[in-house]
């Protein structure tokens, strides 16, 4: 950590907020269409599931623009419109009248919109940055979701020559303790959140929106501030604040939970596709930056990129020790599956095809007896005749997972199931050794990702939240590094093709 760049923050002289609307013309009538298009199907058609599900879209899409910096023409990809148009027919043939009265206003203005080659919110961006462009001016640009290299290009294209911008996602903005002449939030503090409304980077702080949503924040008043203990909050000392400005419409389009709206889709799939996989995983939600996700399983190492430990900045932990802000490094496919094939050429070698094979053997005995006859049916045999504590549903659904290489009591499994006594003792052993050398690969994998990495990327981390290489080391295979947001550590069952692997809500 920087401690002059921490002494910074808090000496700052003072801090000006204010309160930018863009005119939203484009827009507006969409939100107002949307709008009604939700009230129709509330009152008239009993919020038909169906329905509610072309509202989450066209919710989705509406923030999309909302938010992008493109052309309007640029800003939705082709996937998308096709979905949207598709949605729209299936409403003219389902819902004749509510395509007449209210779907058929969304569609022509989507249309008008995606063919319109402008975008207000940009443009003005540009032109507040021109309008208090000086050399040597330290400007921050605050984005919710990372500005694509489209939308960095756009707004570079227009601004004075001399500017330097710097970029940040809202919660790399966060983690850094960077001050600024000007910080520029594109988006309202509601947007943002708490974090926005107490900790001031600096000199001048702008928050320009649409004039579809009110642009204010409110600091409490201070004798609100002192509490029965009589603690007294300065954090509004010597900041002021412009006027806020109220939305020009009575439009209440809200963007919603459609994080969260996609996470629970996605589970409740799962339980329709995997209700009763015995190879599911017991894992958590990870939500990382730009609206994406993944699922981690409970009992798994993971390796995270820490660039302030210059000596080891890629390192292995026990993911309930991963914490919130913490960097990720993940394979773009399973990473099991790469320390799998560490262990096998770097470590077990000549070995690997004989230990693997008696590492499927008794796996495939295991999961015929599951499919046999289920899984709690297996799970009470194994506790209660084999007195195996461990067996419970999840334990023995994740003794049939290829990641699971040598369960605690296993030898007391081997013998439940028919294995002799020297057949355990070697299979045990065996095992003993892929663990250890999965352990061995995990380090051969960290030691040679931190030679090919360099602490330079955090700043393309800062700006966009993820970052994504090729190792040579490991024949082209791709990286992401991923910040992690927040954890939900409540228990899901994943099938292992769907773990650890980034997800979008587009």
């Amino acid at each position: 950590m920087r401690f002059n760049n921490l002494l910074e923050l808090y000496n700052l002289d003072s801090s000006t907020v204010l309160f930018k609307h863009v005119e939203s013309k484009e827009l507006k009538p969409l939100a107002k269409y949307i709008e009604e298009y939700r009230l129709e199907i509330q009152n008239r058609y009993d919020n038909d599931e169906h329905l509610l599900e072309v509202l989450n879209l066209l919710r989705k899409v509406f923030f999309k623009l909302a938010s992008s910096l493109l052309p309007y023409n640029k800003a939705i990809s082709k996937d998308i419109e096709q979905q949207i148009l598709s949605k729209f027919l299936q409403i003219k043939s389902s819902y004749p009248e509510l395509f007449s009265n209210v779907v058929i206003k969304i569609a022509k203005t989507f249309k008008q919109i995606i063919e319109s080659t402008n975008n207000n919110l940009s443009e003005y961006l540009c032109e507040y940055l021109n309008s208090i462009a000086e050399i040597g001016l330290k400007i921050a640009i605050v984005t919710k979701r990372a500005i694509s290299i489209e939308e960095r290009l756009e707004i570079i294209n227009e601004l004075k020559s001399f500017l330097k911008i710097n970029y940040y996602t809202e919660n790399s903005f966060r983690k850094d303790i960077e001050t600024f002449d000007e910080v520029i939030y594109v988006g309202n503090p509601q947007y943002f959140g708490e974090y926005v409304k107490n900790t001031f980077k600096g000199k001048t702080i702008t928050f320009i929106c649409y004039d579809i949503f009110t642009n204010s924040m409110t600091p409490k008043k201070v004798f609100e501030d002192i509490d029965p203990d009589g603690v007294y909050s300065t954090i509004f000392e010597k900041i002021s604040f412009g006027d806020p400005i109220e939305k020009k419409s009575n439009i209440n389009i809200e963007q919603g939970e459609s994080l969260y709206i996609a996470v629970n889709r996605f589970l409740e799939d799962q339980k329709i596709t995997d209700e009763n996989s015995q190879d599911a995983v017991e894992a958590c939600i990870v939500y990382l930056e730009n609206d994406r996700f993944l699922f981690a399983p409970r009992d798994s190492k993971i390796r995270i990129f820490t660039p302030h430990e210059k000596s080891n900045f890629i390192k292995q932990i026990n993911f309930k020790d991963v914490e919130e802000d913490d960097y990720i490094v993940i394979r773009n496919e399973r990473d099991t599956k790469l320390i799998a094939e560490v262990a096998d050429h770097d470590v077990l070698k000549s070995n690997a095809k004989n230990y693997r094979t008696l590492q499927n053997e008794w796996k495939e005995k295991l999961r015929f007896a599951v499919q046999k006859k289920g899984l709690k049916r297996v799970s009470d045999i194994l506790m209660n005749k084999y007195q195996i504590k461990t067996a419970s549903m999840a334990s023995v659904r994740s003794w049939c997972n290829e990641d699971s290489i040598c369960p605690t009591e296993l030898p007391k499994l081997l013998r439940a199931l028919k294995y002799d006594e020297n057949k355990i003792k070697e299979t045990y052993s065996i095992m003993k050794e892929i663990q250890i050398a999965h352990r061995k690969a995990g380090r051969i994998i960290s030691e040679k990702l931190m030679n090919e990495l360099s602490i330079d990327i955090l700043k393309e981390l800062q700006e966009k939240g993820f970052y994504t290489f090729e190792s040579k080391e490991f024949n082209g295979a791709s990286f992401n590094i991923e910040r992690i947001i927040s954890i939900d550590h409540s228990k899901h069952l994943i099938a292992p093709y769907n773990l650890m692997k980034p997800m979008n809500i587009d």
